[in-house]
């Protein structure tokens, strides 16, 4: 049986890569979003709205065929889930194949905060950014 706030960050990952984004909206709400500082869309936003002006738009037009997909994802605790996978797609100085970890914090169903891990460099080479 998988557990509740792991299937919540699941949700969240399938959405996105069916480009539901008002599912994507919906299960991010008023998260506190942390994008590395290294990466060309770094900074903390808070709320769909800020995330997708600052973090998913800019991606979508930087990255053809962008996604972000999960290899595993775990439990860490009782309030905190790890997400494990690679960017994929093609950026403007070549392919973008770049691992990730995402740290997720879940309460009651939501998704409250997010903390992106990324080799920068890697991802800033292929974008040329």
């Amino acid at each position: 049986m998988t557990d509740d706030r792991i299937e919540t960050v699941r949700r969240l990952y399938d959405a996105f890569a069916t480009g539901d984004m008002a599912a994507v909206g919906d299960l991010l709400g008023e998260t506190d979003w942390h994008e590395a500082e290294g990466m060309p869309y770094g900074g903390r936003y808070t709320g769909f709205a800020e995330i997708a002006a600052h973090v998913f738009g800019p991606i979508a037009n930087d990255v053809e065929r962008f996604t972000a997909v999960p290899d595993d994802i775990a439990l860490l605790g009782k309030t905190r889930v790890a997400a494990f996978g690679n960017y994929r797609g093609k950026g403007a100085k070549g392919e973008v194949d770049v691992p990730f970890a995402h740290i997720w914090t879940v309460i009651e169903g939501r998704l409250e905060r997010f903390v992106q891990y990324v080799d920068t460099y890697l991802f800033r080479q292929a974008t040329g950014l």
